[in-house]
């Protein structure tokens, strides 16, 4: 059966709009589950063991857009204009807590006073101490030290006539925790043949020239 050009072009209209309408759809559903995804999204510190024996903290990772993701989190959006960053590629919370328990300090000399025995507790909004003093030594019982770290993953402005850096970016809640050296790697996925310029280019002149016969045709 012969299709005439009017035939082919409606076709091919319905076609377009059966793909606009799909993928906003698609997109739409996207957007829903996202949302609903990082509203449930809890920061729980599972573990498992690799496969040297060590003990490995994790979580699962939500995979979202940026945009989606600051029209949601209006509090990050601060931050990261506030870390002078944009085009985020991602960015982590990590909560922490530094724990010693009982560590006993004899003193070089013992104090010139008669025995005596003191309990001690320190509690401040950066760090915890409790334990016990004596004339002969001192022993904490209990050290604690909180702390929230974001990381993120962007390009960082520079001013107008400077080249933006693409860095990670690492923060600490706690002022008494200070960074000594960071490496970030971001993995970018080979591109396959068929991704290529020349394969596009040369896959719609194809198609470009047989729609063109079957018209004129």
């Amino acid at each position: 059966m012969k299709i005439d050009a009017r035939t082919l072009m409606l076709l091919g209209v319905m076609a377009v709009l059966c793909f606009f309408w799909f993928d906003s759809c698609q997109g739409k559903k996207i957007a829903e589950d996202q949302a609903v995804a990082l509203s449930s999204y809890k920061d729980t510190a599972m573990v498992y063991k690799a496969r040297n024996g060590e003990m490995i903290s994790y979580n699962t990772a939500l995979e979202l857009s940026e945009k989606r993701f600051l029209a949601l989190r209006d509090s990050i959006k601060k931050e990261f204009k506030n870390l002078k960053i944009k085009n985020v590629s991602s960015h982590t919370r990590v909560v922490t807590v530094y724990q010693l328990d009982t560590v006993t300090q004899r003193f070089t000399d013992t104090l010139p006073c008669a025995d005596f025995r003191k309990q001690f507790n320190i509690d401040s909004l950066h760090y915890s101490l409790s334990g016990e003093i004596t004339k002969r030594d001192i022993t904490f019982s209990s050290i604690l030290i909180p702390n929230n770290q974001s990381i993120t993953v962007g390009t960082k402005k520079n001013g107008l006539f400077k080249k933006n850096e693409y860095i990670v970016a690492l923060q600490n809640s706690n002022p008494y925790v200070n960074v000594t050296g960071i490496q970030s790697y971001t993995f970018t996925p080979d591109i396959k043949w068929y991704q290529r310029g020349w394969v596009k280019f040369t896959a719609g002149a194809v198609v470009g020239g047989l729609t063109y016969r079957a018209i004129k045709n």
